[in-house]
């Protein structure tokens, strides 16, 4: 996989060389200046207020200057068309290539049904599920937490870390909900949570294990060493760093994930209707991130960066990634069952 990755980042190296040098070798007109040349622009200019700006801020593709360690044609200037026909092959697969019908299981439901719980937690409550409630609390404690002490947590919701966060946490509510429902014989209800809760487990474990290892084995130490200076402000990044909201949301992350996803006594084996929605979730982001986020300036992932050919690479290098690890885990859940 890593050498059709760059084979195809040669050959793309190669396109761009050949382009510089055709361009160079293109006859110059000694003819002078032309009307055509002479004009500005050749939008009227009356229309010209009315032109679509990329950029919603004027801040050069670094909101609040975050980004500015980061070469300018990285920020600004168009999308590389390698990108741009990735993307629309991604989006389009999105669309044909939907499982039909899309099927999730229960197992909340159908567990409680079944009377097959049998390990309660003070006699009351299925370990499963006071689990998933302590989850659920926990990541809005954390959130709740970072806003009080951090005053402003406001790119944290449009992070990829915020939606790995939200989706593990909300996972864990809804099936919890679905137990409570359930259990007072909402019955209707509590198989329609079993399944959206069930729907979004493999897109909850492998966000939090890809945002675990990027971040702390790739990004953390990128910024670390190139983006923030020697001195003061480096030890202050570490600190923050290592602080309770970070350690939780790129750390702790992955073994909250893990419970009742991969591990306990109502997992169950992963199908293509779980990699189409942790693929949809996938699309739903990059929408997100190269449309709103690239014109307010926000670069959080620069391997991503658009206006680069091999970015071809990292997509399809994740999506490859999700496919792997959805695999792994049923390997692992075939372990346990």
């Amino acid at each position: 996989f890593l050498a059709v990755i760059i084979s195809a980042h040669s050959v793309l190296n190669m396109f761009d060389r050949l382009s510089s040098q055709n361009a160079k070798s293109r006859p110059v007109s000694r003819g002078g200046a032309t009307p055509y040349h002479r004009r500005e622009s050749f939008i009227p200019q009356a229309n010209r207020g009315k032109q679509f700006k990329w950029l919603i801020y004027e801040n050069n593709g670094s909101y609040n200057g975050w980004f500015d360690w980061l070469p300018i044609w990285m920020r600004v200037g168009y999308f590389s068309p390698f990108v741009i026909v990735s993307l629309m092959f991604f989006h389009s697969a999105i669309f044909w290539y939907r499982p039909q019908p899309l099927h999730f299981e229960a197992t909340v439901y159908e567990t409680v049904i079944s009377g097959k719980e049998v390990d309660y937690f003070l006699g009351r409550m299925p370990k499963t599920a006071a689990a998933d409630l302590s989850i659920f609390l926990w990541g809005i404690i954390v959130v709740a937490h970072a806003k009080m002490t951090l005053g402003s947590i406001g790119a944290f919701p449009i992070s990829f870390t915020g939606w790995s966060w939200l989706l593990l946490s909300s996972r864990a509510g809804i099936e919890f909900a679905a137990w409570a429902a359930t259990t007072h014989e909402f019955l209707a209800l509590g198989k329609l949570l079993a399944m959206i809760g069930s729907s979004i487990r493999l897109v909850a474990i492998t966000n939090a294990c890809v945002v675990c290892t990027i971040w702390n084995f790739i990004l953390f130490p990128i910024i670390y060493f190139f983006s923030i200076p020697a001195g003061e402000k480096r030890r202050s990044f570490l600190k923050f760093n290592f602080g309770f909201f970070m350690t939780n949301i790129h750390v702790l992350n992955f073994p909250m994930a893990i419970i009742n996803t991969v591990y306990g006594s109502q997992i169950r084996l992963f199908t293509f209707s779980d990699l189409w929605v942790a693929y949809l979730v996938i699309c739903l982001y990059s929408i997100v991130y190269y449309f709103v986020m690239d014109r307010m300036g926000m670069h959080f992932y620069p391997i991503f960066c658009p206006r680069s050919a091999f970015c071809v690479g990292s997509i399809f290098g994740v999506l490859g990634l999700y496919y792997y690890l959805f695999l792994k885990w049923n390997e692992l859940i075939l372990l346990r069952m």
